[in-house]
């Protein structure tokens, strides 16, 4: 018996600004169910970190450098050791409490 091969699709989903919101791959059959209400679809390969959609012309677009940096993500602060905060119960800071009355 001889399968018959499934060829896949690469898409883009985008929203009416041009900013991609996934990329994957599906059988072309399933290609218009990637996209939600509000969102598009066309076929191609991107990331969305280095690319945007042209809304008019529906074509792939390198982002600039400045775009590239707004949409990096905010770096955490990172509180030392020693400053973070500890939680405990009352009973363990009333036992902390007696054996510091203890010394």
């Amino acid at each position: 018996m001889k399968l018959k091969k499934r060829y896949n699709t690469s898409y883009i989903v985008y929203d009416e600004n041009g900013k991609i919101l996934k990329t994957g791959t599906c059988p072309s059959s399933m290609l218009s169910n990637q996209a939600k209400v509000g969102q598009f679809i066309i076929e191609g390969k991107a990331k969305d970190n280095l690319h945007k959609i042209d809304i008019i012309t529906k074509e792939i677009l390198n982002k600039t450098v400045e775009e590239i940096e707004q949409s990096k993500p905010i770096e955490p602060e990172i509180i030392p050791f020693e400053q973070q905060q500890a939680n405990i119960t009352n009973e363990q800071y009333q036992n902390i409490l007696d054996k510091l009355n203890k010394l």
